[in-house]
């Protein structure tokens, strides 16, 4: 599979950065993939928040792009400018995705975020883009102190990881969207993330089968992409699975 330049190929055949720069930020990339401890995270995204911003633009970082793509198939653009809708940011970062809605989509309407470490969010703050910001660390026993049925659209772009935010937690990110609502989300689609991956695709199963969602669309995107020779007219990438989903019911 490719994406205009970028070759998506498995984890096996990746070929290394060409360039230092490149090679630093995807050491960084790498770094918080490992198995989930909430404190070393949390300094580790200390760490990070420093370089996150540049690592993301050398890496070529085009998720929240992706993402505003595709869910333009499911809620019109006029949609997006009714009095009273609402966005709910999970895991916002620096603030990627809010950038996205508002370069593409001209959106103006109200976008909170949740995210678990501060640092993280006071580079978001300082953009004026949010409405309130909350730190919290999504756990599948500490939920979000959000209202239920609240949200048109819920995103969370690329904090589904193993160190980060677990599968077991999609229940209760289904649950702040509106009845009607949608939720867009994604995790890794490398080799070596098919078993969490697995465990997402049955947490969606399940509150499929349950009636509360109906699911939209799954596709594979490009998350990271790197030049493997100096004069970039090959590049490989970490890749993606985009989901999205709409909500059906209260919950």
């Amino acid at each position: 599979m490719s994406a205009g330049s970028t070759k998506i190929v498995p984890d096996s055949q990746w070929k290394a950065p060409a360039t230092d720069s490149a090679k630093e930020s995807l050491t960084r990339v790498q770094n918080i993939i490992g198995d989930f401890d909430p404190d070393h995270t949390m300094k580790y995204y200390d760490h990070w928040s420093q370089h996150y911003e540049e690592d993301l633009k050398v890496l070529d970082y085009t998720v929240p792009d992706e993402m505003v793509e595709a869910m333009r198939k499911f809620i019109s653009d006029d949609d997006w400018k009714l009095d009273g809708f609402q966005v709910l940011d999970i895991g916002l970062g620096t603030g990627q995705m809010a950038e996205a809605l508002q370069k593409h989509l001209e959106y103006r309407g109200h976008i909170d975020g949740v995210d678990a470490n501060e640092k993280m969010m006071e580079k978001a703050r300082t953009k004026g883009i949010y409405r309130d910001l909350v730190q919290h660390f999504l756990l599948s026993d500490s939920p979000m102190p959000l209202h239920s049925n609240k949200y048109n659209v819920v995103v969370c772009c690329c904090s589904m990881v193993p160190a980060l935010i677990q599968p077991e937690c999609i229940p209760d990110m289904a649950r702040v969207v509106k009845p009607g609502g949608i939720f867009f989300f994604t995790t890794r689609s490398t080799d070596g993330n098919i078993g969490f991956r697995d465990r997402v695709e049955s947490q969606l199963d399940k509150l499929e089968k349950e009636g509360c969602v109906e699911k939209l669309t799954s596709k594979v995107i490009p998350q990271y992409s790197w030049p493997t020779t100096e004069d970039e007219k090959e590049k490989h990438c970490i890749s993606a699975m985009l989901y999205g989903v709409r909500k059906l019911k209260e919950t």
